[in-house]
Order: structure tokens, then C-alpha cells, then sequence
């Protein structure tokens, strides 16, 4: 017993083991970190300058400082905890080589699970704009970043182009965030190379969907396969429907709706799907001052109007901006403005940055949804500036939680 305390108590005092991630450590606690560690089975058998916890908390902390390399990361946390104990004791700053190994080494499949175990809906009843009556309200939408252009990202996720014929200057993957409007949370994630269609990465997003839901969706996700494999989970879905997908009126309502059906592209593919149609029209100014109306058609498994008025439908799908924005955040604002790169040179690693990058946005949103306890709208509270905090306390050990034992 004597060597397990001594052991124990050197854990303690060695720097790896005391490093954490400032007020994020609030939903990346020891415990949870370790739990997805053992359940991936990359836990190190023997001390490392670079434990698995380590190594994860600092794949993490890359998201908060994404213009600093390797080194100056886990200096920048290092010297945060050095001054709660012993300082750096025999632990010396490791460089990037070892680092890289470190982290592949541990792959990318910890933080998947890290993401999985932290992501989910934070909204209330009384959380604005969260609910349509009893139904949460979801919005998915898809964004794409740029990788290095090495050999293997290029051939694993290609790259497309700048609007005309040109390459893009980087390989690119396709990304798609299933958000909770009002707070932004993220529920799912999904990416694949560029060439990947949305509608092929809403697979992904299936799991995580179900009654009680309600998910807005453009115009890119419109497709009979694509409406019907949603709508077998049991989520109410309204979405906007191209002008070119022909919506047949069957029967019109009293409040001007009407029902129409999505025809199956083959008889075999099954028979057409009942739904109701909401149209309207939006007049907006152009950059020349003059008036422009645009249609909008939305289609929607809500077929009573008395519960589901069209006015709702259509300020909901207005609404889904705010989940928009929280993605912009996501894409833009966390990776530190639209010319920022990601850093790693295989898929696999590429794997893991992306996972780290959606828990780190979910934690941020954790930290935004807790100032909010009081009543106010979340959306009113700056990301950027809620990130700002996080990056601050991750280098500043007096703001890290004395408590990081008990998992979310």
C-alpha cells in the first residue's frame, strides 16, 4: 500500500499530470477524458513524457491557439500549471517530433468518443427559441475546410474550385453540424472528402435523430430518398424544397396551404409521401436599393395547421440563421478567420483535428449555456468572446477548476 501512495503522490506532483484546459476542463474532466481513453484502449503502459491524458488535452488546446505551433502549445499550458507545483520538476517541454508521435499514437478515435459523450441538446422549455410547442428545433447545415496540401490529403479528400475552373489552392473536406436552434449546441457532426454529397453525410447524422425533434434543412438536402430515410426516425421535418422539384397540389387548405406528395424518382423506390406545402414570398433590398421578392417553398411532415401555422413554419425557417451562425462560428471564428488552414498532413490526423475542433465548439457552448442559467438568450452571449475567456484560462492556472474528478 505504502508503494501505491508513493506512486500516487508522484503522479500528482509530476507537471503531465497536473495540466488542464482552464474553464473547458468544466466539460473535459480528468474522469471523462480517461473514460474515452480506456474505452479507445490507447492508454500508455508504461510513464511517458507524453501520457495519453496529456496528449489529449492538448489535441484540444491546438483549437484555442490554432496560429501557434506545436511547442509554444504545450509551453503556453505547461507554464500555466508549472507555478501550482513543484514547477517543471524533471519534465522538460517536449518538441514537435515527439509531440506528433504523442498524438499518433492516440489517434483519432478518443476524441470521436469525447465528442460523442459531450455533444447533445442543452435547451430548456424556457430556453428562447429552442421549442415549436413540444417539438425541439434542429438545423443542419454544411460547411468545408481547407487541409494541407499533402499527397495523401489530396488523394483521400480532393480539392474543388474557387468558383470558376481554378483547383483550390488546398484539398478540402465536407463537413455537416446538426445544431440546436436558440443555443447552438451541437447534436451530431459528420465529414468526408469534398467530392462527398450532403445528402450522403445526413447517414451520419441519422443516430441522433428522433420524436420530438423538429429539423429545418435547405434546399440541397431536398430529395425523395434522402426525405423519407430522415422521416423513418421519427423527427418532424421541414424543409425548403428546390424549384425544381415538382410538388404537385392535391388539396388545399384554409389557411392557404396545401398538400402535395414527393413522387419516388422509380415506382420500385416506394410510394409517393404525403406532405404540406408552405409558400411564400420574402422582399428584400439588393446593393442598388431595389426591391427583389424571393419564394420561398418549405414541404413539412406537419400537416395540421391548427398545430403547425403556416406563419410559424415560415419564421422557424427564417429563424435557423442563428443555427447558421453558430456553424459560421464553428468554421470561421474557432479556427481563427477563413485563411486559416488545418495543420495536419495525413487523413487520419486530419480525423482527430476534426474531432478536437467540434468538442472544443461544444464546450464553448457548454460555457455560454451555463452564463445563461439566469434567463438570458444564449445567442446574445459572443462566442468569440466566450472563446477569448477560454483561451485566457487555459494559460492562467488561477482560472482552472480546483474540481475536474466528476465526468458531464
Amino acid at each position: 500500500m505504502a508503494g501505491v501512495t508513493r506512486e500516487v503522490k508522484a503522479a500528482l506532483e509530476r507537471l503531465p499530470d497536473r495540466i488542464s484546459i482552464g474553464v473547458l476542463a468544466k466539460t473535459f474532466t480528468n474522469d471523462l477524458l480517461d473514460e474515452v481513453i480506456d474505452e479507445a484502449d490507447v492508454r500508455e503502459v508504461r510513464v511517458r513524457l507524453l501520457p495519453a491524458r496529456l496528449v489529449m488535452i492538448f489535441t484540444l488546446a491546438c483549437w484555442l491557439f490554432m496560429r501557434s505551433g506545436y511547442g509554444l502549445v504545450m509551453s503556453k499550458l505547461a507554464d500555466a500549471h508549472a507555478a501550482r507545483g513543484p514547477g517543471w520538476g524533471d519534465w522538460e517541454a517536449p518538441t514537435t517530433g515527439p509531440i506528433s508521435r504523442a498524438k499518433a499514437r492516440l489517434g483519432a478515435d478518443p476524441l470521436k468518443l469525447l465528442f460523442r459523450r459531450v455533444s447533445g441538446p442543452t435547451g430548456t422549455p424556457g430556453t428562447p427559441g429552442v421549442f415549436h410547442r413540444e417539438l425541439r428545433v434542429l438545423s443542419v447545415d454544411g460547411f468545408t475546410l481547407d487541409v494541407p496540401d499533402t499527397k495523401e490529403n489530396e488523394e483521400f479528400f480532393g480539392r474543388g474550385t474557387n468558383g470558376s475552373d481554378t483547383p483550390n489552392p488546398y484539398p478540402q473536406l465536407r463537413a455537416l453540424a446538426l445544431a440546436e436552434s436558440g443555443t447552438r449546441s451541437l447534436l451530431g457532426a459528420a465529414y468526408g472528402p469534398y467530392r462527398t454529397g450532403e445528402q450522403t453525410l445526413m447517414d451520419d447524422l441519422l443516430p441522433v435523430l428522433g420524436p420530438g425533434m423538429l429539423l429545418l434543412a435547405d434546399r440541397n438536402f431536398a430529395s425523395y430518398a434522402l426525405w423519407r430515410k430522415v422521416a423513418a426516425t421519427g423527427v418532424a421535418l421541414c424543409w425548403r424544397m428546390s424549384a425544381s422539384f415538382a410538388l404537385p397540389v392535391r388539396t388545399v387548405l384554409d389557411d392557404g396551404t396545401y398538400l402535395s406528395e414527393l413522387r419516388p424518382p422509380r415506382k420500385k423506390d416506394g410510394p409517393p409521401i404525403v406532405v404540406r406545402v408552405v409558400e411564400y414570398s420574402v422582399i428584400t433590398e439588393n446593393d442598388k436599393g431595389e426591391q427583389v421578392s424571393e419564394l420561398f417553398c418549405l414541404a413539412t411532415t406537419l400537416l395540421d395547421p391548427d398545430h403547425a401555422p403556416a406563419g410559424d413554419l415560415a419564421g422557424l425557417y427564417h429563424d435557423r440563421w442563428q443555427a447558421e451562425t453558430g456553424i459560421g462560428d464553428l468554421k470561421t471564428t474557432q479556427r481563427g478567420g477563413p485563411e486559416v488552414v488545418l495543420r495536419s498532413k495525413t487523413p487520419a490526423m486530419i480525423a482527430q483535428e476534426f474531432w478536437a475542433m467540434v468538442c472544443v465548439y461544444q464546450a464553448i457552448r457548454d460555457l455560454i449555456d451555463h452564463a445563461a442559467t439566469s434567463g438570458l438568450d444564449p445567442s446574445r452571449i459572443s462566442f468569440k468572446r466566450t472563446l477569448e475567456a477560454a483561451r485566457d484560462s487555459a494559460t492562467r492556472a488561477v482560472l482552472s477548476p480546483r474540481d475536474t474528478s466528476s465526468a458531464r
